[in-house]
């Protein structure tokens, strides 16, 4: 006697479809609270950028500017919208990475990986720098360890080897 295999195929993507529910809902509810001061301080930003296009990401809220590269602060990331080399899916990437550091840290993230992350990209020091030295941006942990985390989680390719 055979099996129908669509039958069983049908409940495997239902489980799957569960799970991904549960694993957004619990997301969610982590950022809310674990995460929620930059949780807040995204929620600020996003209003700000109400008029632009936004879309749900794996659990987060993305939205795309043209004025910005990519800042995560807990449910929410911001990424560009120039679409150079493909560069704003792999910073969205990068950026959800952000989001997991968030959950991992909780209301630390601001003042640790938030504030690196900030003087890393921002500070002409730096900048320089990593001119000078050619060092990639993702050298410093904090950008590298966002990389590993969202190319480990979505199974796709990050900022890493692009800046």
């Amino acid at each position: 006697m055979q099996r129908n295999n669509s039958n069983t195929e049908t409940g495997t993507n239902t489980k799957k479809s569960y799970a991904r529910i549960i694993s957004y809902a619990l997301y969610i509810f982590l950022q809310c609270t674990w995460g929620l001061p930059q949780t807040l301080a995204g929620l600020v930003f996003f209003l700000i950028s109400i008029r632009c296009p936004h879309q749900f990401y794996h659990g987060c809220i993305k939205t795309t500017r043209s004025d910005i590269g990519g800042v995560s602060l807990g449910l929410f990331i911001f990424v560009s919208d120039k679409e150079e080399n493909d560069f704003s899916s792999r910073a969205s990437v990068h950026e959800f990475g952000h989001t997991i550091q968030s959950l991992i840290l909780g209301p630390l993230y601001l003042f640790t990986a938030g504030a690196a992350s900030m003087l890393w990209c921002g500070l002409p020091y730096f900048k320089k720098m990593r001119s000078e030295k050619r060092i990639s941006y993702n050298d410093f942990f904090v950008e590298s360890s966002a990389n590993a985390l969202g190319e480990k989680l979505l199974h796709e390719a990050s900022t890493k080897g692009l800046l």
